[in-house]
């Protein structure tokens, strides 16, 4: 009996060594999710915003007239340092020149202005969308 059970336990095992494995983390959109390319113009749309915590505010101006935004808000990408502005309708990349690093912010030196309202929360998730292949 010992021998009956110690076989079907090796086939089985056998058998799953060939099947494939579930993926246990999730690390894009699907087949849709594109790895490569240019960072894209995303349409903003409030039930996903909303779903994925988008959350945008205009940088902080420092009493030396530095601009800052929250590390969080920044995506880097094919080398380069973006953020998303928000227009309205859209979420604009636009690369930027940091300067100093704090623990929770980044000054930025060129790309942005005071009046200018940025992605804070959800950056990434905005990233994501901008790389679908289907805008």
């Amino acid at each position: 009996m010992r021998v009956l059970a110690l076989a079907s336990v090796v086939t089985i095992a056998g058998v799953a060594g060939f099947a494939p494995m579930p993926v246990l983390g999730h690390a894009g959109h699907g087949d849709e999710f594109v790895q490569t390319g240019s960072v894209g113009q995303v349409k903003a749309n409030p039930e996903r915003d909303q779903l994925l915590g988008i959350a945008t505010a205009k940088p902080q101006v420092s009493a030396n007239g530095q601009l800052s935004v929250p590390n969080v808000a920044i995506v880097k990408a094919y080398g380069d340092p973006y953020v998303f502005v928000f227009s309205g309708t859209t979420y604009d990349p636009v690369v930027i020149k940091p300067g100093s690093v704090s623990v929770d912010r980044t000054v930025v030196l060129d790309g942005v202005t005071a009046d200018e309202r940025i992605v804070v929360s959800g950056a990434l998730s905005i990233f994501a969308e901008s790389q679908k292949n289907k805008r």
